[in-house]
Parts: structure tokens; C-alpha cells; sequence
């Protein structure tokens, strides 16, 4: 039930971000140059692209985030530690709840990596979307470890 709910409010949440995005992508598409920075060495460009660009990024994070889904279905085959009949379940809803985080924060990451793309390529501020999405990559990869050190830390 709880499992149901944490999707449920993380869809809701990632949806939301990709319409915002979605919104403003075609909001903005007019005042877009029709070359674009698409890498920075620092904060000047060193390599330019084709403001169609913008749609690859949220092209790839729908298809990971598809990707990510298959594993949450199935968390029973993934590798463990400290695996017993007495906690498999508790560490197959912990897995699933992990796998649905990173399903979704790195869904948005990428979708607010590419609104920060899109801001810079407007001449629109674009410090904000690019740091939240840092952070949420960085929860990404923090929370298997968390979940690693929870697994070695059970005592039955």
C-alpha cells in the first residue's frame, strides 16, 4: 500500500515537471536561436547544435524511465545482501521503493537539465533547474548505497 502511494506521488510529481517543461519548451521555442550551446567547458560554450536538440534529452529520459520501470516490476531479481527467508520481503519493498526514486528523480533530473538548456539557450537564468538537477542525480546515487549499508546492518 505504502509502495502504491510513494509511486503514485512521484508520477504526480514527475508529470508535472514534464508538462511545466513540455509548456515552456514551445512557449519559448519562437525566441530560441536556431543554434544552441550543447556542451560548456566552464560557463562558455565549446560546442554548438541544432535548437531540435531540445527533444532529445526528454526523448531519452522517457525511454530510461521506461527502462528503470521494468526493474521496478521485478524486484526479486536483483542481486541482494544478507538475504533470508525471514527479510526477503522487507528488502524487496525497500528495493522497489529505491528503484521508484530513482525511476523518477532521474526522470526529472534530466528533464530539468534540459529546461536549464533551454532557459541558457533563451537567455533566461538557468542556474536554478541545473542545480536542483544535480541534486537530485546525486540522490541517484546515493540512495543504493544507503540501501546497500541498510541491507548489511539487518540482523535476521
Amino acid at each position: 500500500m505504502r509502495n502504491k502511494r510513494f509511486k503514485i506521488i512521484l508520477s504526480i510529481i514527475s508529470i508535472l515537471v514534464f508538462g511545466y517543461h513540455t509548456f515552456s519548451l514551445f512557449y519559448l521555442w519562437s525566441d530560441i536561436p536556431s543554434q544552441i550551446a550543447i556542451h560548456f567547458t566552464g560557463k562558455t560554450p565549446d560546442n554548438w547544435g541544432s535548437k531540435y536538440f531540445l527533444f532529445v534529452i526528454p526523448v531519452i529520459s522517457i525511454f530510461i524511465w521506461f527502462l528503470i520501470g521494468v526493474l521496478v516490476k521485478s524486484p526479486e531479481k536483483m542481486n541482494y545482501v544478507n538475504l533470508t527467508e525471514a527479510n526477503k520481503e522487507i528488502q524487496f519493498s525497500r528495493t522497489g521503493k529505491v528503484m521508484l526514486l530513482i525511476q523518477n528523480l532521474s526522470f526529472i533530473s534530466l528533464i530539468l537539465a534540459n529546461e536549464a538548456m533551454l532557459r541558457n539557450a533563451a537567455g533566461i537564468e538557468s542556474a536554478f533547474p541545473f542545480a536542483i538537477s544535480l541534486l537530485l542525480l546525486a540522490i541517484c546515487f546515493i540512495a543504493p548505497f544507503y540501501l546497500l549499508f541498510w541491507a548489511f546492518s539487518l540482523k535476521y
